[in-house]
């Protein structure tokens, strides 16, 4: 494997953007692009309290980019930054801490609970998302804000060291659909049932909420200079909503906010965890050779690139169960086959997801290893 001996880290940073450029723009770059992404695995590589990881911004980017940089020749990394503040933020939902509600090395848990009421629907409406919002951290999750102000404040920190390392931040930040915000507050049952009994009401505060989310995202965007950021859906997934109901709470509303991040000169990745089999056609009404499609498994990828393969890169997907369960023998043959059949063209390599808690090192390492040769 090259060792880009002789290159200074400006030249190296410059050479994997490039490639993540064309690969994204539907093109074959020389090799394919690795791009690992998880902040737990890190810690427990390297000996790191989860407590610590969770919690110091400071200790957080330097963990992660420590763990991913020792494995050999990455691209970049997609989220070199973590707190955990993050989850409450943009899931609205309270989050046990490690080292606070949880022993100082157990990863953190969201606390599923029914925290906004049907109610806040309306205030959405009346008071404007900003600031019904705002007043929801301070009197539901109070010290969220305050705590990832703190943390937001150390990405640019975070995007140099990256950039002085020679690696690309490809997705350091974090936006997402009204819907993602209101299941998280509402709780996965009763948002789904708040979907079929005031389903109007829903659809209203999702329009009051989007114009401001997307404000927020281009904000972002600008403020931090990104490549690009994550267009996150979990709870959205095909799997978990009928037909109907997606094309009318989900998909309208990821259009526009991966239209705008187009229009910020930002490449959306689109990380939707679960199963998306369903509603992949759909994508092909977004933007040609400007989004990313990451996966984590659950979609089938092979299948995803012979009806998106035209239009949209993907990235994935080796699945947490491989990095934690297999061998290093195994995850270079899955690695090749995607390399193969999903690549080398409009394709980057990376976890399904996140790289698993445990994960083996070995196995991350073949990962990293078999973009060479």
């Amino acid at each position: 494997m090259s060792t880009d001996t002789g290159k200074s880290p400006e030249q190296l940073y410059q050479e994997r953007l490039q490639r993540l450029r064309t690969a994204v723009a539907l093109g074959t770059p020389d090799r394919v692009p690795v791009l690992p992404n998880g902040p737990a695995w890190p810690a427990r590589a390297l000996g790191v309290k989860m407590s610590e990881l969770a919690t110091n911004a400071e200790v957080s980017g330097r963990t992660i980019i420590d763990a991913y940089t020792g494995l050999g020749e990455i691209d970049g990394i997609q989220s070199p930054a973590y707190h955990v503040s993050t989850l409450s933020i943009q899931w609205l939902s309270r989050v046990k801490v490690p080292g606070k509600d949880l022993p100082e090395d157990e990863l953190w848990q969201v606390d599923e609970a029914e925290l906004m009421i049907p109610d806040d629907y309306d205030a959405i409406v009346a008071l404007g998302f900003g600031p019904w919002v705002e007043r929801y951290y301070a009197e539901r999750l109070p010290g969220s804000r305050e705590a990832f102000n703190a943390w937001a404040a150390t990405i640019p920190s975070v995007l140099r060291e990256c950039r002085d390392r020679g690696i690309v931040p490809f997705s350091p930040a974090v936006g997402t659909i009204p819907y993602e915000y209101f299941c998280g507050g509402r709780s996965m049952k009763e948002f789904l049932l708040d979907l079929y009994r005031r389903a109007d009401k829903v659809q209203a505060a999702m329009d009051a909420a989007l114009p401001v989310l997307i404000e927020s995202m281009r904000g972002v965007i600008r403020g931090l200079g990104l490549v690009g950021l994550w267009l996150g859906g979990w709870r959205s997934a095909s799997e978990f909503i009928a037909p109907r109901l997606w094309e009318r709470f989900v998909f309208p509303y990821f259009k526009g906010m991966v239209e705008a991040a187009v229009e910020e000169g930002a490449i959306p990745v689109l990380h939707f965890d679960a199963n998306w089999d369903r509603d992949i056609e759909r994508l092909r009404d977004l933007p040609k050779g400007k989004c990313v499609l990451s996966l984590d498994g659950k979609t089938d990828i092979f299948r995803a690139k012979k009806i998106l393969g035209d239009h949209m890169c993907l990235m994935g997907d080796v699945p947490p169960r491989m990095f934690s369960l297999g061998t290093p023998g195994e995850v270079t043959e899955y690695c090749k086959r995607l390399i193969s059949e999903v690549g080398p063209g409009g394709f980057i390599l990376s976890s399904g997801c996140d790289v698993p808690i445990d994960a083996k090192y070995e196995n991350v390492k073949a990962m990293v290893e078999s973009v060479a040769g």
